[in-house]
């Protein structure tokens, strides 16, 4: 399956994964032909119908609100794969693609065209502490008697773990 890319992706990362893409190619609109990339969503779209090409991987996820756009996905039944959220930022771009693409890809081959409005979340920090309750819990454990059995003391912090001979790590 071939996927063109607006201009936005960097090419040499994608260049690193070919290998690990499977039958996916990852195309570079300037490397189909460099006339794309002058091109607005709707003849974009209309063009790569033109040349075969079943979908597209886009950053502007805008266009998922224009109409004029709409009518040209619904009539070239492209499959779209718009991110949204990761601003310009060319790597969470990349990151996000890569991360749904698989069942993205399977769910197109066995239905046709569609959107993908893929929308990456922004991970945030758990405390340590919450998530030793919640194992605790999980246990029937008192969170503050299960940790005093368990904490690491402080002569264990300070034996050195890597020190030669008495390492449990593989030798290589």
């Amino acid at each position: 399956m071939r996927l063109p890319l607006d201009e936005n992706f960097p090419e040499p990362i994608l260049e690193a994964l070919e290998r690990w893409m499977g039958d996916i190619q990852l195309l570079p609109l300037r490397t189909i032909d460099p006339r794309l990339t002058g091109l607005d969503d709707r003849r974009l779209l209309i063009g790569l119908s033109q040349l075969g090409f079943e979908g597209l991987v886009t950053l502007n996820y805008k266009m998922l609100r224009n109409p004029s756009e709409l009518a040209a996905v619904l009539k070239t039944r492209m499959t779209i794969f718009a991110i949204d959220g990761v601003g310009h930022d060319p790597i969470r771009a990349t990151g996000a693609l890569l991360l749904d693409l698989p069942p993205a890809v399977a769910a197109m081959r066995a239905g046709g065209s569609g959107v993908f409005w893929l929308r990456p979340r922004s991970p945030k920090p758990h405390d340590p502490w919450e998530l030793f309750k919640t194992a605790a819990e999980r246990r029937n454990d008192d969170a503050a008697s299960l940790y005093e059995s368990l904490k690491v003391s402080d002569d264990e912090m300070e034996t050195a773990v890597l020190a030669s001979g008495g390492s449990n790590a593989a030798e290589g």
